[in-house]
């Protein structure tokens, strides 16, 4: 099995699975950015959930995780009509 994996890797080559993940990284993260442009108000609100673990950089902290759960927060508010609903 470990074999016929290996082959399949060197076959097409590491480099390109390595650049396909690499390229799935960021459009994830270019929409997670987007979504977070979209929903200012959510950061906020992830802010003063944030303040008190992360007294100093709550605001970055709220950035990170909007952009990183961008998918829950979409379906979240699909489902509920607000975004980030029972989250927080």
């Amino acid at each position: 099995m470990w074999e016929r994996v290996q082959q399949l890797l060197l076959q097409r080559g590491i480099n390109t699975y390595l650049e396909l993940a690499l390229w799935m990284t960021l459009i994830y993260t270019v929409f997670g950015v987007g979504y977070a442009l979209f929903h200012i108000e959510l950061i906020g609100q992830l802010e003063a959930v944030l303040s008190g673990d992360f007294t100093i950089f709550a605001n970055i902290a709220a950035l990170v995780v909007t952009v990183a759960l961008w998918p829950l927060l979409l379906i979240s508010s699909l489902v509920c009509g607000v975004a980030g609903c029972g989250m927080f």
